[in-house]
């Protein structure tokens, strides 16, 4: 019975340990991370998980495509970059990793379009261009006469009222959309 109590113990004391190490990181003050860097709390250090500082978000991207069919542009459509989630997603959002990539994605288009000062043909050859061409060429329904398609990056910013609401950050040039061909029949 005595060993049992030994390991409660230790257990509880190990659980306690971990919570004031994991809170202790977690903090906006920042005095206390020597502890848990390089002080008797190393051990314990986690991910750090200060979501919203220094830099919250102020702005939502919204990602916009429209169909050309023989030179004619569709009206503009809006692909949903990240969907609802399930009520267990707080313990267990297995399929939010593909919704991760695009958004994160689009932030990298965001950051090179920036540094490109409006060189498209860096943009073009740039991973999160290619990535986001593909994706829409592969992954959105498109109509069967479309020849190509287009995408539009929006920032949305909630806070701000009137025409200044919505600024456009990007636009692509035309995607070709590659259709697959009926097999031959002998």
């Amino acid at each position: 019975m005595n060993g049992q109590r030994a390991v409660y113990a230790a257990v509880s004391t190990g659980l306690t340990a971990w919570l004031v190490g994991t809170a202790a990181n977690q903090l906006p003050d920042r005095r206390f991370d020597h502890l848990v860097t390089r002080g008797p709390l190393r051990f314990l250090r986690g991910p750090n998980w200060r979501f919203f500082g220094p830099n919250p978000g102020m702005s939502d991207v919204h990602l916009l495509y429209r169909d050309i069919t023989g030179g004619t542009a569709a009206p503009w459509k809006e692909a949903e970059v990240t969907a609802d989630r399930p009520w267990y997603g707080l313990a267990w959002n297995a399929g939010n990793r593909a919704p991760k990539v695009l958004f994160d994605t689009l932030q990298v288009i965001i950051t090179a379009a920036n540094a490109s000062s409006g060189n498209m043909g860096r943009m073009v050859s740039s991973p999160g261009y290619r990535i986001l061409q593909g994706y829409l060429a592969t992954r959105i329904p498109h109509e069967p006469e479309a020849d190509h398609t287009q995408f539009m990056l929006l920032q949305a910013h909630p806070e701000r009222e009137g025409p200044h609401a919505v600024d456009p950050l990007f636009a692509s040039e035309h995607i070709p959309l590659h259709h697959p061909q009926p097999a031959a029949t002998p």
